[in-house]
């Protein structure tokens, strides 16, 4: 079963370190231990395929505007960064900063958001 981690965690079979944002393929027991402990999710569903196609109302020569913003392109977390400054940018990225981070932990969060 593929997972998607949420708090960054140590495999202790594998000793990997699993980053927030990394998919992992688990088993269903592992995947349940795991969760509940908060390390992992299972990922969002993806959009699915419609069995009819779409059709593009820009080929009418009707003038189409994007409605959605541009997302704001992230810069990687700077060193001079405090704690409670990283937390509140993964806040701000609608991200969870757990209280037990430590600041190299934070600092992955919010690179991988």
């Amino acid at each position: 079963m593929i997972a998607l981690v949420t708090y960054p965690y140590r495999d202790r079979e594998t000793l990997a370190v699993h980053l927030a944002g990394e998919e992992v393929e688990l088993t269903d027991e592992r995947f349940a231990e795991l969760s509940a402990g908060g390390h992992v999710d299972l990922p969002p569903a993806g959009p699915e395929a419609s069995a009819e196609p779409v059709e593009d109302e820009a080929d009418e020569g009707e003038d189409v505007l994007d409605d959605e913003p541009e997302q704001p392109v992230r810069e990687k977390p700077s060193p001079e960064m405090t704690v409670q400054q990283l937390r509140d940018a993964i806040e701000a990225a609608n991200g969870f900063a757990p209280r037990k981070a430590t600041k190299a932990e934070l600092a992955a969060i919010l690179e991988t958001l």
